[in-house]
């Protein structure tokens, strides 16, 4: 618990406003928020590691999610993207895109507090620090490991405010081990993996490119009008010529902002979407033909949907649909 018997939620309130929400639960060293809207809801699970410092799991099913988040001055917040995509509106003019796997080292300053989930779902964990508190206890808690937060933002966040990161192994098997913790030891095993995430990240050196991370709004707003035109009738087929064509954005943009936003390359994407609707449909519409639904989701013929089905299933259309569901 926080100094002066503030609350997990109490002390939390320093890292920065979220909007409207419902407190689901709360315990001594955790709480659990509720959002909702129109499009669906997400939960965030709030641990309190250490005054200052706080790791929370995020389960988001919806589409946005309007926060109203205003950060403090002095924020660090490392997210990490189990799955789904992000896309965060800020207040450059830009938007910062996360996606599967992605670390994101941001100091929160440029947030609007407008995040899309382009999948309608994300699932993540962010390791949050507020300086003024985190920095105290730190040195009261491990004053044998000298930990610079001040130093590690500027070297991440300086310019830019935020930085991703793709390609580290070793803090993506750090953030993967948090889904494994020992029930037994949480507290101790968060303490012992906010320190190792310290220790990397004042060891680390910043890559010199940040590409990929940020698009400009309208560009993103372009590429989700071309995805929702595709998959609004599956029937129909779309060059990427065409989809630049239509919503006035290059084609090498279209293609980067795609596979930034939805984790993988236009055409990949779609395949897969038309499988997994074809899926629904096996079981939702019982009375279609297997060659009707085949036609429905994109394919000109019952034998290539088949076997572009059996390929990602395991078994045929008809074997799916058989199956105890």
């Amino acid at each position: 618990m926080s100094d002066g018997g503030k609350t997990v939620w109490d002390a939390f309130h320093n890292f920065g406003s979220i909007g409207s929400f419902r407190l689901l639960a709360q315990n001594e060293d955790c709480v659990v928020i509720r959002v909702e809207n129109e499009t669906g809801e997400g939960d965030m699970i709030v641990h309190q590691v250490f005054d200052g410092i706080y790791l929370m799991y995020n389960d988001f099913h919806m589409s946005y999610y309007d926060s109203t988040f205003q950060a403090a001055e002095t924020v660090l917040a490392i997210d990490y993207c189990r799955e789904g995509s992000l896309t965060m509106e800020c207040d450059n003019g830009f938007y910062q895109v996360k996606n599967a796997g992605s670390i994101c080292i941001d100091s929160r300053v440029h947030h609007k507090g407008v995040a899309r989930f382009p999948t309608s779902h994300f699932h993540g964990i962010t390791i949050g620090f507020e300086h003024e508190v985190a920095d105290r206890t730190l040195k009261e808690e491990i004053s044998g490991i000298p930990i610079d937060l001040a130093g590690i933002r500027d070297k991440f966040c300086g310019r830019d405010g935020y930085f991703i990161e793709k390609e580290n192994e070793t803090l993506r098997r750090l953030f993967t081990d948090l889904y494994h913790v020992p029930e037994k030891a949480k507290q101790q095993y968060f303490k012992a993996k906010v320190l190792e995430l310290l220790v990397c990240l004042d060891a680390m050196e910043k890559r010199e490119t940040n590409e990929n991370t940020y698009f400009y709004k309208d560009q993103v707003e372009k590429t989700s009008a071309a995805m929702r035109l595709m998959i609004e009738d599956l029937s129909q087929d779309y060059t990427i010529d065409e989809l630049s064509s239509r919503f006035e954005i290059s084609s090498t943009a279209l293609k980067t902002c795609f596979k930034s936003i939805y984790g993988k390359p236009i055409y990949t994407w779609l395949k897969e979407y038309r499988l997994q609707k074809a899926q629904e449909m096996l079981i939702k519409n019982s009375d279609m033909s297997i060659g009707d639904i085949a036609f429905s989701v994109g394919y000109e013929s019952a034998g290539k949907f088949s076997a572009a089905f059996k390929k990602k299933c395991g078994m045929t259309p008809r074997e799916y649909r058989n199956q105890p569901h």
